[in-house]
Order: structure tokens, then C-alpha cells, then sequence
């Protein structure tokens, strides 16, 4: 075989071998050897120091998710009074937001706090449930039920509120209310219809388009009550939260929050002293599915941050020592 031949015939071989390999599966490495490992199928995961309580609101039955921090059993804080996080749609919010606080507040950067979840209606599907509760107005436009925001906020106010602090130790001046989309929505409706309910308000991408803008109407025709407020308002928007070139929403979500923090502003700074602070936080590259983990630890930090959080912090809350903080 004169070399030529020899170079022609090893060049074929080559790619023969390139074509066999991009088309045999690569050889696993899980079949070099057997991995001893259990599955525990009757050991789920569970978030550290939280359970979960039934509670009723006439027919309906709500579950509570709470989580304690930690060292709330110590004998050392017993007399130590807690803030609490209450979340509504807690089948997203409450996983998310003991996530994102965890390591902050077990390495005293941010204040120790009870968190609270309340899930939707039991039986019912979740969005059934949040559309009825969560909607300030009856809309007939739409199949669901709409309008029960006020029955939700006395749920809230005569059912939720009470147990927590009757079987809790709470700081009752230390009440945060955290809501996303349509529970955005209802936590802007509770700041205007019942204020005292909450000291602070963390609104996430916050539905104030519903029954055109109806909300944000009714807030720019009582701005005199807004200037009585007593309240921290955080809200966060992704910046691709509107219907203009780019966006990635039916509505203009981004220009909506941008009027509501705008109206909240103005009516601060018509106080003699300041009872209101607000802050807008328009998260870059976020749309609505991705924006709250970054509201709520956001929104946690600017209120409960032991330096320079919005919200006075509990000066008897636990300091935790070094050799036992958790990293995360």
C-alpha cells in the first residue's frame, strides 16, 4: 500500500470513529459502581422550627404555617418579644421567604422574627381562593368570585392576628404584612382601608390593575388621609413588568407601583414628622414570575436590618453567638 493510500484509508477510519462517537450514548458513571444510598420515603424535608395550625373563618378553614426563630425556646429569651411576617398565598411565599431570611438572621444582620404564612381556602383551588379574598371589588367580568377583600382582612384582624398573639410572644408594634400580584393588591387595600392593622407593608409586583386601576383612583382622591399614615411601605417590580416595548406584562404593573410610591412619597412630605417612609425597588431583568424572592429579601433587609432597618428593631431580640450561628 503505496502512503498515500495508507493516509487516505487512516483518514477514513477517523471519521468513521468521529460519527460512531457522536451517535453511541456516552457511558454513564453511575455504571462504574453501585452507590449505596436510601431513600426515605417517609422522611420529608421539613423547614426548621416551623409547624402548621387549622383555623377557621366561619365555613372556611385556612392553614397557618408558622416558623420560629431561633432560639425562640431558650429559657435566655423568654421575656423576648418577636416581630411577625405575616404572608398571604403561603404555598409560594412562606418557602421563599424562610429561605432568603435565614442566613441574614441567624448572623444577626437582620432582626429575628416570626413568620406566618396563610394558605388559601382548604378544598378549594388556590387561585379560586386568592381571587375572592384578595380583590377589593365584585368585578362580574370575570368567572370567580371577586370582592371578598374586606371579608379577609377581619379574618385576618379577628381570627389570624389574635391567635398569633395570644399564643405567641409578639410585638404587636412589629406587625409586617407581605403580599404578592393580587396579594400586593389586598396589602395596598388594607394601608388604605385599615392602616393600623400593619406597621410595615412589603408589596411584591402588586396587581393595582384591577377594575382599572381602581385602587390607585380611590388613593389619589383621599390623598389627605395619606398624609395621617404610620407606616413603611417597600415595594419591588421587575423592569419588565409592563406592556411597552419590551415588556413582558398585559398591563403596565411597573408604571402602576411607580404612581402608588409616588402618592405615598408626595403625602410624606406634607407630615410635620415623618410617620411614612417608602421605597420603590425596580429589579432589573425580573418579570412577574421572577421578581418576589428578590422583593422579599430586599424588603426584609430595608425594614429589619439591625443597622439601619425602617422598623425599630426589638432591642431585646436574642444575640445569637457565634458558635452557634448557621451559615445558612
Amino acid at each position: 500500500m503505496s502512503y498515500r493510500n495508507y493516509s487516505t484509508a487512516l483518514i477514513k477510519i477517523m471519521l468513521c470513529s468521529l460519527l460512531l462517537a457522536c451517535f453511541l450514548p456516552a457511558t454513564s458513571i453511575a455504571k462504574k459502581s453501585n452507590i449505596d444510598a436510601k431513600v426515605m420515603h417517609n422522611s420529608p424535608f421539613n423547614i426548621p422550627r416551623s409547624h402548621t395550625v387549622k383555623i377557621q373563618d366561619k365555613q372556611r378553614t385556612y392553614k397557618l404555617y408558622i416558623k420560629l426563630p431561633k432560639g425562640y425556646k431558650s429559657s435566655a429569651n423568654r421575656d423576648v418579644n418577636y416581630p411577625v411576617i405575616y404572608l398571604t398565598d403561603a404555598m409560594y411565599t412562606f418557602q421563599i421567604m424562610s429561605g432568603v431570611t435565614r442566613f441574614p438572621m441567624n448572623a444577626k444582620q437582620m432582626a429575628p422574627a416570626i413568620i406566618v404564612g396563610i394558605s388559601w381556602e382548604l378544598g378549594m383551588q388556590g387561585d379560586t381562593s386568592r381571587v375572592r379574598d384578595y380583590t377589593p371589588s365584585v368585578d362580574h367580568s370575570w368567572r370567580k368570585v371577586t370582592g371578598g377583600a374586606d371579608r379577609h382582612i377581619k379574618f385576618l384582624q379577628h381570627r389570624v392576628i389574635p391567635y398569633v398573639e395570644q399564643n405567641y410572644r409578639t410585638d404587636p408594634e412589629q406587625r409586617t404584612y407581605v403580599g404578592n400580584s393580587l396579594g400586593g393588591l389586598f396589602g395596598g387595600y388594607i394601608l388604605s382601608k385599615q392602616p393600623e392593622l400593619f406597621r410595615n407593608y412589603l408589596l411584591g409586583s402588586p396587581s393595582f390593575w384591577w377594575q382599572q386601576q381602581s385602587l390607585l383612583s380611590q388613593l389619589n382622591r383621599n390623598r389627605e388621609a395619606l398624609t395621617k399614615l404610620n407606616a413603611n411601605v417597600f415595594v419591588g417590580i421587575g423592569a419588565l413588568e409592563h406592556n411597552g416595548k419590551g415588556g413582558d406584562s398585559e398591563f403596565d404593573m411597573l408604571g402602576d407601583a411607580k404612581q402608588f410610591t409616588a402618592l405615598l412619597e408626595n403625602a410624606a412630605k406634607s407630615q410635620p414628622q415623618q410617620t411614612l417612609n417608602t421605597k420603590l425597588l425596580v429589579i432589573n431583568e425580573a418579570h412577574h414570575a421572577t421578581a418576589f424572592a428578590t422583593t422579599a429579601i430586599h424588603g426584609m433587609d430595608w425594614l429589619f436590618n439591625h443597622k439601619q432597618g425602617k422598623s425599630l428593631a426589638n432591642s431585646n431580640n436574642e444575640e445569637v453567638p457565634a458558635a452557634e450561628r448557621e451559615s445558612f
